[in-house]
């Protein structure tokens, strides 16, 4: 049950930052923390095109959000979970 409220504690972060995704998922783990993907299903669940990545590190309590070239970055550098 903690999962679901860390993803949607995760998602409420990244939608105060003014992203518009509907869904996060544990994507791996870095040094800095756990890494989310963020994303925009569409009504039948399937994946939107949003352009570059968008990433949420969680560390604690802290969040970062991270976008662009620095998120391409970060997904180069670990194996992504399956």
């Amino acid at each position: 049950m903690r999962r679901m409220d860390k993803l949607a504690e995760i998602l409420d972060y990244a939608q105060q930052m003014g992203e518009a995704a509907n869904h996060t998922e544990k994507i791996g783990t870095t040094a800095d923390g756990d890494v989310y993907g963020l994303s925009l299903l569409d009504a039948d669940g399937l994946p939107m095109p949003t352009g570059l990545p968008r990433l949420v590190i969680a560390k604690g309590e802290n969040h970062s959000l991270i976008v662009g070239d620095e998120a391409l970055k970060i997904l180069s550098s670990f194996d992504i979970e399956e």
